[in-house]
């Protein structure tokens, strides 16, 4: 679709705070098209700084309408929690996960609005292209999707990042804090992911990037502390005994992972397009509760159902990284891993110190999987014994000391 095609159209564009998003707002409001930008607030920052954000799209012409996806992103995040669906290197994508709660969340909204297409910033060639692309087909079926830097009109005006951030200036608009021309970061409650001219030449160390979500390990406490998490079906419910909301669950757990130093993952991901691209991940709450879920798997799931469950772990991986979650292959995985997840019941308590997990407690689970425990020494020592893993005998076994 080329940029006159748009003429007479009404033309919807999400808007979090990055710059190119915003460049193509701009532009083609000024060029006079109808257009509408569509804050989505994801936890990409605090709920101020995105309200100044909003002001000044307005304060320069731009149309926006707000919707809070924190509770969306939360609860897409839990999910892949639960179904272990980490991607190469072992990081959660948290940008994968957030186009499609943008796309989904937003769907009704620009119906609501009259827009006729769905506009992007995503640069072109890229993943993130194709999972709006994707997510486009998949719940605004009736809309084009317009890819503004995979087209020339628009792309000749603002041929690189410099153009872009230039553009914008001379029209008063400003980004979320830390998107600069050579640094691109893209975030939301679940985590955030880092893009630099310096870690693009693999021989740099990510060790000097600003975390937004923490520290590094050597800057965290010189004490270990202790962390509670209880786990239904697979999913963190509480934390230190206080049963959350799940937004609020996991900003919690950011807060705590990311003041203990967890969370950075530096890993060299295969792209949509066969290629391979370097990666800085945070998310420091979702490996804490990651660390707890999977002990909880680790302890009530026999090892046939556990090898099933990481082979479609990283079906579901590949398929929200590649925004194919409605295909039948991840919709399948999906159905086996919940499951699997229906035992993963538990209370796991967790010590973290700079950056690791020391050590971890089972202080409740779920015997009702069948698991067989074998002990030793808890009978003398003489000989292995067998018996069915119940949580009365795990407390009396640990002189009474489960919860």
């Amino acid at each position: 679709m080329q940029t006159f095609d748009l003429s007479g159209r009404r033309i919807g564009i999400p808007l979090s705070g990055g710059l190119s998003s915003l460049a193509v707002a701009a532009k083609l409001a000024a060029d006079g098209h109808d257009v509408v930008g569509f804050a989505a607030y994801l936890g990409q920052c605090s709920r101020p700084d995105f309200g100044r954000f909003v002001d000044g799209v307005r304060a320069a012409g731009i149309t926006v309408e707000v919707s809070d996806l924190t509770p969306a992103m939360a609860s897409a995040a839990l999910d892949v929690i639960a179904f272990g669906a980490r991607y190469d290197g072992g990081y959660w994508n948290t940008t994968s996960m957030s186009r499609e709660v943008i796309v989904a969340g937003l769907a009704e909204d620009l119906r609501r609005a009259h827009c006729e297409v769905l506009a992007h910033g995503c640069v072109g060639g890229g993943n993130d292209q194709r999972r709006f692309e994707r997510n486009g087909a998949r719940y605004l079926p009736e809309l084009p999707v317009y890819a503004a830097w995979s087209v020339g009109d628009l792309q000749a005006s603002m041929p690189d990042r410099a153009a872009m951030a230039k553009y914008l200036a001379e029209r008063g608009l400003t980004v979320m804090a830390g998107n600069t021309v050579e640094h691109s970061i893209d975030g939301n409650l679940a985590g955030f992911s880092h893009e630099d001219t310096e870690l693009e030449d693999l021989r740099n160390s990510p060790r000097s990037l600003q975390r937004r979500l923490g520290v590094p390990p050597e800057a965290a406490p010189d004490q270990v502390t202790t962390v509670l998490i209880e786990i239904e079906r697979g999913r963190p419910v509480a934390l230190n005994g206080s049963r959350l909301p799940a937004a609020d669950l996991l900003a919690e757990a950011n807060r705590i992972g990311g003041e203990c130093g967890l969370g950075l993952f530096d890993v060299l991901e295969n792209r949509v397009n066969g290629t391979k691209c370097r990666g800085v991940y945070e998310a420091p709450g979702m490996q804490l509760l990651s660390a707890a879920v999977e002990t909880a798997y680790e302890t009530v799931t026999d090892r046939a159902a556990d090898e099933l469950r990481r082979t479609l772990s990283r079906v579901l991986a590949v398929a929200v990284y590649e925004a194919t979650t409605a295909s039948v292959a991840a919709r399948a995985a999906q159905a086996g891993l919940e499951e699997i997840a229906g035992y993963a019941n538990a209370a796991i308590e967790l010590e973290i110190y700079k950056g690791s997990v020391l050590g971890r407690a089972i202080r409740n689970f779920d015997a009702s999987a069948g698991i067989v425990q074998q002990r030793r020494l808890a009978g003398n020592g003489h000989n292995w014994a067998s018996a069915p893993l119940t949580l009365a005998a795990h407390n009396a076994a640990n002189n009474g000391n489960g919860s």
